[in-house]
């Protein structure tokens, strides 16, 4: 995806900052959970640090604050893909710029979609294990949150 588009998907949903280590954890969150959702913008992620990672993305990122003020709201033709953005703004709520929050839910879908024939428990304790400042209970409420919306 071209910067441009990239940066008035991110206009309209509100949480782009690349200042800080959590805004670019926030930022990385929200685009693969945008193409977890059937949107695909193009990004390849694979496992690193906080979850999935796209070094594309992040050029994208780094290269989005300079244009970023001058970028208007995009939208997008397809209205059945305008319909699944609109249902995406929802899965993500009041809780679009908690770190953690996407992070475990990018973390746990990633290695679903990664080990489609592990158990619960056995992703649970992989992102744990990663990610040892999760707890068994922000875990849960991720997995049947990602389950509640149909992405897992």
């Amino acid at each position: 995806m071209d910067v441009h588009s990239l940066g008035g998907l991110l206009k309209r949903v509100g949480n782009y900052d690349m200042s800080s280590l959590q805004g670019r954890i926030i930022f990385q969150k929200t685009v693969y959970l945008l193409q977890a959702f059937g949107l695909y913008l193009g990004y390849k992620f694979s496992w690193y640090i906080y979850g999935p990672y796209s070094t594309e993305l992040a050029r994208n990122g780094f290269e989005l604050i300079e244009i970023y003020d001058k970028v208007p709201e995009m939208g997008f033709v397809e209205e059945g893909n305008e319909k699944v953005f609109l249902k995406f703004l929802l899965f993500l709520g009041e809780r679009k710029n908690d770190s953690n929050w996407l992070e475990a839910l990018a973390s746990i879908h990633f290695l679903k979609k990664l080990y489609p024939g592990e158990s619960k428990e056995r992703i649970i304790n992989k992102v744990m294990d990663k990610q040892p400042y999760f707890n068994k209970e922000i875990c849960e409420d991720a997995w049947s949150y990602l389950e509640l919306f149909g992405l897992i």
